[in-house]
């Protein structure tokens, strides 16, 4: 189910996305990770928390394109939530990040490194509040969990799925790279070395 790129090249990533006309957004939808709107390259990624391939992907690929290149703001991360309903706890993950998306970056960045470093205890056992709870000051993470009782909550990951399934995404995780008009599709796991040559060749 979850495809992964094995190659090393740049050749190998271009087989496997597909060049698609790009329609400017002015404000994309999601939580913005790092980087800006005005990045050259702005990479969007619909992501389960519960998927293993995802939890790959953040932690070997995404975090040191958030330190290499957000950080000069020559890529703009954008995530999406798209949790599977073969996943018993990837909604509530879910429900959690985007909770504390509205606390802040600054707040909302641990949360994603919790989830993902801690997927294979609270996939097993449910344990979200206790993984979460470590991510913030007390203070934090009892806003956030008044957060979570907001409709508006579910409203939001119900329309980033619907965005998916709009965009046709099949399966976990699913990237758009937007660059210069152009918009490449990839699905699955891509090393941080096959993403950095394919960044390296448009940002100079």
């Amino acid at each position: 189910m979850f495809a992964k790129l094995k190659s090393m090249t740049i050749l190998a990533l271009c087989c496997v996305v597909c060049s698609i006309p790009v329609y400017p957004m002015d404000q994309p939808s999601g939580q913005m990770l790092g980087g800006s709107l005005n990045s050259p390259i702005r990479l969007e990624v619909f992501s389960d928390f519960q998927c293993p391939a995802c939890r790959e992907l953040y932690l070997n690929t995404i975090r040191q394109v958030l330190q290499e290149y957000s950080s000069k703001d020559k890529v703009c991360v954008i995530y999406h939530e798209y949790p599977l309903s073969i996943h018993q706890y990837a909604r509530e993950a879910a429900r959690y990040s985007e909770a504390a998306s509205r606390l802040g970056q600054q707040k909302l960045l641990p949360v994603y490194e919790t989830l993902f470093t801690d997927q294979a205890q609270w996939a097993q056992d449910g344990s979200l509040e206790a993984t979460v709870s470590k991510a913030l000051p007390k203070d934090d993470f009892l806003k956030l969990k008044q957060i979570m009782q907001d409709s508006s909550i579910n409203a939001a990951i119900d329309k980033e799925v619907q965005l998916g399934e709009l965009k046709e995404v099949k399966s976990t995780p699913t990237l758009f790279i937007y660059y210069v008009g152009k918009q490449q599709k990839v699905e699955g796991v891509v090393t941080y070395m096959v993403l950095k040559q394919f960044i390296d060749s448009i940002v100079k």
